[in-house]
């Protein structure tokens, strides 16, 4: 279910993320981003995710957690997004592509910024699936 919301979103983003506003390209990256994290396929990348860097972690003589790292991570393209957008007053290309990536990276995280995130994943999931289930039948 929610691999089909996510191919249906990332496709119309594909197709209107240069003609449309904006604002309608960045709410279909986080649609389309927040369903990905909730299928199968965000799933796999999760673990491989958590994998590689557990491996270049278990690399450094004393221990990092992977999700802390990527928690890290996750504040970073926030403020990368929030910055860009407090620039130009306008989502660009690559936030909205961070838009896409960031619910896969919070489930991935760890702490308050992981427990905080996957929460709004979980609602905007929720969102897309009752804004876009009608649509496909569901």
């Amino acid at each position: 279910m929610f691999f089909v919301g996510a191919a249906l979103c990332l496709s119309l983003f594909w197709f209107v993320r240069k003609k449309a506003h904006w604002t309608i390209s960045g709410f279909l990256a986080v649609i389309g981003g927040a369903s990905l994290a909730y299928s199968f396929l965000g799933g796999w990348i999760i673990a491989l995710l958590t994998w590689i860097i557990g491996f270049i972690t278990g690399l450094f003589p004393e221990p990092i957690s992977p999700n802390s790292v990527v928690a890290a991570v996750c504040v970073f393209v926030l403020v990368l997004v929030v910055t860009d957008v407090w620039k130009d007053k306008k989502l660009d290309e690559h936030g909205q592509w961070a838009a896409i990536c960031l619910p896969v990276l919070l489930l991935a995280a760890g702490g308050g910024v992981g427990a905080t995130g996957a929460t709004v994943v979980d609602g905007i999931a929720g969102a897309g699936s009752n804004i876009f289930g009608p649509v496909l039948g569901w």
